[in-house]
């Protein structure tokens, strides 16, 4: 039975496996007759490939010319809307911008600008007419906007004085929100203006305003340079002097005036109007140059400073051109003043340069100026010390008062001024070379002096310009004394006129030491200078002294008895006496000191010869007309005012 199953189990294996041979080679023929199908469908897939390529390339430029139909439409629909631009802007533009609300001004002139753009592109006549409509609206625009520029500039324009105000950062401007406006809108115009081609001048209207503000601002300074100008010109003769007179007299007023009248009012440092005008100018110029920055686009802010500048500077040089020809025929006093405005010119010159230095005939403008005034101060001070060493003509004679001379007080006064632009002066002196106000004259003059201590040094020519300064004025004194009439007058001329120059020597001495930016006149010319002069003074006191002994010249005459000699003694005490109330003596000091040697030299001899003559006849007696102290007292009085 067992085996019969086996059987039974081997064949049923055998038949299925049989079946799934069978199963598998239909499966290989039908894997077969797949691939073929796949391989068909593959080729018959490449083939409809080949055949649809042409059609999606069509599809695709269809898809393009639709899309570019679509655009080309949508553009036209805003091209024609550009053709109505200009009359739904029209209102607007012409109404003008309202100044609390501009951006929707600005916004319809950027529309017609998009419009003008837009239109520029199609070649019709009406696109020509819109433009041409549209530009004239843009034109409109542009204009209305430069007047509301012109207007906000106009309300902070009127002028200022700049004296007011200390620092470049104290001059007024405009207000915070006012100058971002201007700056907006001055922005806003430079940009519309160069993309439209219209030609809005923002530079001409900014400088046209500003300029006027500027001028207005400082036209103080112009009119009070002129009115110094006119107030201290003079022509013709002087008060008194002929003017068809054929005497001998010197051809320059200017000198004459420095010879004969006594200057009271010396020029303080800092008062010139055209000081002032060059410090004031240089502010105003500085605030408006960052005002400029601050406002104007970068592009075009340089030109409108220096547009703005243009004209007022013009007017401060050719004021300053008027100053020095003002100066070129002035007394040599004003040469302080000139001094004064060289050095302000001097120290401000690079600030002009560096505001205005694309001007170069603004820089040639303020180089004529330095060097005109340099060369006439070279000159001014040569003409003073040739002027102190012939001093003496028709018309400058000295008055026969035996008082200071004008030229005496003039020239020290002027000195003492002149030292205060001691470092401006080192060095105008240092290029011109030591000595150079000698050339012409006598080397062996006696006034003048030995060379400077450092010939390289400009303090050092300086000093010896006034050394021989001092030299010549106290040789000038000496000349001045041999034009008195009188021996008594002309011992007072000296005296008083080198008691006045030592004062001036003494009073400046010592002031610092040697480093000392405060060194005085006799700080500068040494003390040497002093000591003579002291000597002068003594040697005019003897003489001085000599004239009044003359008065008793009758004491030894054996000729004459005691009352004769006691008469000639009273006239010529009472002449003496009387001849001297006419004499100018200011100073207390010297009258105090003539007094003395007067007395000194009288009452002792008076009073030996009253000892030497006890008797008293009755002539005696009658011409004894004054004790010794009546004389002390008649000569303590002989020199009141």
């Amino acid at each position: 039975m067992a085996t019969d199953n086996y059987l039974y189990d081997d064949a049923e294996e055998e038949a299925e496996l049989e079946f799934l041979r069978e199963s598998l080679e239909q499966m290989d023929n039908l894997a077969d007759k797949t691939t073929q199908l796949l391989k068909v469908f593959d080729i018959r897939l490449k083939n409809l490939g080949r055949i649809i390529a042409p059609i999606y390339k069509s599809t695709q430029k269809l898809t393009r010319l639709y899309d570019n139909i679509e655009i080309t439409m949508s553009s036209l629909d805003d091209t024609l809307l550009f053709f109505n631009v200009a009359k739904d802007e029209a209102d607007t533009i012409r109404m003008g911008p309202d100044e609390n609300e501009l951006l929707p001004y600005l916004d319809s002139i950027n529309r017609l600008k998009d419009a003008s753009d837009a239109l520029k592109q199609l070649d019709l006549d009406s696109a020509s007419q819109s433009r041409q409509e549209i530009y004239e609206l843009l034109r409109i625009g542009l204009g209305n906007l430069s007047q509301l520029f012109s207007q906000w500039l106009k309300q902070h324009s009127g002028g200022i004085d700049p004296v007011a105000y200390h620092s470049v950062a104290d001059v007024p401007t405009f207000p915070t929100d006012t100058e971002k406006l201007l700056s907006m809108l001055a922005t806003y115009l430079n940009l519309v203006n160069d993309e439209v081609s219209y030609d809005l001048k923002l530079t001409k209207t900014y400088a046209g305003i500003r300029t006027r503000h500027l001028q207005k601002s400082l036209a103080q300074f112009g009119d009070m340079s002129n009115g110094y100008i006119r107030s201290n010109s003079f022509d013709g003769p002087l008060p008194g002097q002929n003017r068809y007179s054929e005497a001998a007299s010197r051809s320059n007023p200017s000198e004459v005036r420095f010879c004969t009248i006594r200057n009271e009012h010396w020029y303080e440092p800092g008062t010139s109007p055209f000081a002032q005008y060059t410090v004031n100018i240089v502010k105003l110029f500085q605030a408006e140059r960052d005002l400029v920055r601050r406002i104007m686009p970068t592009v075009i802010s340089e030109e409108t400073f220096l547009t703005t500048a243009d004209r007022p500077f013009e007017t401060y040089i050719g004021t300053g051109e008027k100053m020095v020809s003002f100066f070129l025929n002035s007394p040599l006093y004003e040469v302080l003043q000139a001094l004064d405005v060289y050095g302000y010119l001097l120290e401000n010159d690079s600030v002009f340069d560096a505001l205005l230095s694309l001007r170069q005939r603004h820089h040639n403008g303020m180089a004529k100026l330095l060097s005109r005034l340099q060369l006439h101060l070279s000159k001014s001070f040569t003409a003073l010390i040739n002027l102190i060493r012939s001093p003496f003509k028709d018309d400058t004679m000295p008055k026969q008062t035996g008082g200071v001379h004008e030229l005496v007080y003039n020239t020290l006064t002027f000195l003492a001024y002149v030292i205060i632009y001691k470092d401006l002066l080192t060095n105008i002196f240092l290029p011109l070379g030591d000595g150079h106000w000698n050339q012409g004259s006598l080397q062996d003059a006696p006034n003048v002096s030995q060379h400077a201590s450092d010939p390289s040094d400009g303090l050092s020519i300086f000093q010896h310009y006034l050394r021989d300064v001092i030299e010549a004025l106290s040789h000038m004194i000496e000349q001045g004394g041999k034009q008195m009439k009188r021996p008594a007058l002309q011992f007072v001329f000296l005296i008083n006129n080198h008691s006045y120059l030592a004062r001036a020597l003494r009073d400046a001495m010592y002031a610092g030491d040697e480093h000392s930016q405060s060194l005085g006149l006799g700080d500068l010319v040494g003390r040497s200078a002093l000591g003579r002069t002291e000597s002068q003074i003594d040697r005019s006191r003897k003489g001085y002294v000599a004239t009044w002994k003359a008065v008793m010249s009758s004491f030894p005459a054996a000729s004459l008895s005691p009352a004769e000699k006691l008469n000639m003694f009273n006239q010529g005490l009472d002449e003496m006496v009387r001849s001297q109330k006419t004499y100018e003596i200011f100073d207390s000091d010297v009258r105090a000191m003539l007094i003395s040697d007067a007395t000194e030299a009288v009452v002792p001899d008076y009073e030996t010869f009253l000892r030497q003559n006890p008797d008293r006849s009755p002539e005696f007696t009658r011409a004894m007309k004054y004790t010794p102290r009546d004389i002390q007292r008649k000569i303590g009085a002989m020199l009141d005012d």
